[in-house]
């Protein structure tokens, strides 16, 4: 059906997507978000293009820590009292930070 605004006739059957092609980008990035969340992670890892560093390969502080001291022939454990907490979710990476099998990378500026 028509609609009719003065002279101005339009077509009511206008899709939101035509008038707004940047919502088409919105739907077919939710539909891929969608499909990847369904996969199981060895799924994925099937349509990776490149090489990956997975998580699990990074040595927590903890980790890290000990083997250095192990390798010294130290005892850190006193080094680690009150920090386990932390030390035991953060790992240090220096590499291409793009090869990390992530679900997102930020970059927090100032």
């Amino acid at each position: 059906p028509l609609v009719s605004l003065g002279n101005l006739q339009l077509k009511a059957a206008a899709s939101h997507t035509t008038m707004y092609p940047g919502n088409k980008r919105k739907k077919l990035w939710r539909e891929e978000k969608e499909r990847l969340l369904k996969m199981t992670l060895e799924e994925r890892r099937k349509e990776y293009f490149r090489e990956y560093v997975a998580l699990k390969t990074i040595p927590t502080w903890m980790e890290d820590l000990k083997s250095k001291s192990e390798s010294d022939g130290e005892n850190t454990k006193e080094d680690l009292q009150g920090k386990k907490s932390l030390s035991e979710k953060v790992s240090l990476y220096r590499g291409d930070i793009t090869l990390l099998e992530v679900d997102a990378i930020v970059n927090a500026g100032r």
